[in-house]
C-alpha cells in the first residue's frame, strides 16, 4: 500500500492525497470482507428436497438445531452416506471444505497432528458440488484422513448443506453434541476450543457461531 504523505500545514489534504485515502479505505474494506471466507466461494445452492430454498432451510436449521438430514456421495461407499447413520449421541464435527482451499489444507494438517486430543469427536468431511470426487479422494490420501477414522469423506452433489447453512464461502464447520448444535465456525476452526469441546470443558453460548479462528 502507498504511504500517506504529510499534509500541508493548513490542515487540508491535497486532492490527490484524498483520492489515495479513498482507495486505501476501499482496499481495506475488501480485504476485511474477504478475510472471513478466503477460500472457495459457493455460488447459489440447491433447494431442499421438498422444493424450498436456502432461506427456509436456514429457518429450519436455527429452529431445530439438530443434525440436518442429508445424503452425500463418498470415497468409501458408492452407495453414499446418509446422516441417518450418524450416532445421535456424543460429539460430531461436520466439516465443509474444498481440496484447493489453503485454509482447508491447513486445518486437515493440524487436525491430524492433534488427533490424539480429539478422539471423542466423530467427523464427516464434505466437499461442495463443484469438486470432483477424485479430487476429494486425493485430498483424503494426501492429508491421511483415514487416520482420523471419519464417518464419511465425500461431496455434497446437490450443494444441499451449503444452502442449508447459508454459506457464502468455506471453510466451515458445525459441531454437534448429542444431536444438538453446539458451535459453528464460519472460517477456520479454533483447535484450542475444539480440544476443550472434546474434553468437556467448553462452556457454550446459545447458538454459538464465530468467524475465523486459529
Amino acid at each position: 500500500m502507498l504511504n500517506m504523505q504529510t499534509v500541508e500545514s493548513s490542515g487540508h489534504a491535497p486532492r490527490g492525497v484524498e483520492r489515495i485515502k479513498n482507495v486505501n479505505f476501499l482496499v481495506a474494506v475488501v480485504l476485511a470482507t474477504t478475510a472471513l471466507f478466503s477460500c472457495s466461494q459457493p455460488s447459489g445452492g440447491a433447494s431442499n428436497t421438498d422444493g424450498s430454498g436456502a432461506a427456509e432451510n436456514a429457518a429450519v436449521f436455527y429452529d431445530s438445531l439438530a443434525i440436518p438430514d442429508f445424503t452425500v456421495a463418498t470415497i468409501q461407499d458408492s452407495a453414499g452416506y446418509s446422516s441417518e447413520s450418524i450416532p445421535k449421541d456424543g460429539l460430531l464435527l461436520i466439516k465443509i471444505f474444498s481440496p484447493d482451499c489453503d485454509h482447508c489444507q491447513e486445518e486437515a494438517t493440524t487436525y491430524l497432528l492433534k488427533k490424539d486430543s480429539l478422539l471423542n469427536i466423530k467427523t464427516v468431511w464434505i466437499a461442495g458440488s463443484w469438486v470432483d470426487l477424485t479430487a476429494v479422494q486425493e485430498f483424503a490420501e494426501l492429508y491421511q484422513l483415514a487416520d482420523l477414522d471419519p464417518l464419511a469423506v465425500g461431496k455434497d452433489s446437490d450443494n444441499y448443506l451449503v444452502s442449508y447453512y447459508g454459506l457464502s464461502g468455506i471453510p466451515f464447520a458445525a459441531i454437534y453434541k448429542d444431536n444438538q448444535l453446539l458451535k459453528e465456525y464460519k472460517g477456520s476452526v479454533d483447535f484450542a476450543e475444539l480440544i476443550a469441546i472434546n474434553n468437556g470443558t467448553f462452556v457454550p453460548q446459545p447458538v454459538d457461531s464465530v468467524s475465523g479462528g486459529e
